[in-house]
């Protein structure tokens, strides 16, 4: 649904930008460098999104391997001291 919304309004924007570019030719510059800017920026923040996304996903990598560490010191000293209290 999130797709078909996001299609609906690509073309209503492409055909509400198609009469304003025919029936306001003087504006012809402006619409243009602004499109253009649009797109710089939309670019951007499709670089900056993944760029993100990595650097999330390393993080996240680093904390496992930390957490599995962590666990397995933590679960090697509960074994010791519960086999140190069976002992007793």
């Amino acid at each position: 649904m999130k797709t078909f919304l996001k299609a609906v309004i690509w073309i209503a924007a492409l055909v509400v930008g198609l009469v304003f570019w025919n029936v306001t030719p003087d504006f012809r510059p402006l619409v243009s460098s602004i499109l253009a800017a649009a797109f710089v920026c939309y670019v951007l923040s499709v670089i900056v999104e993944v760029t993100v996304k990595r650097v999330i996903s390393n993080e996240q990598i680093e904390l496992r391997s930390r957490l599995e560490v962590l666990d397995r010191k933590v679960t090697a000293i509960l074994r010791e001291t519960f086999e140190r209290r069976h002992l007793r």
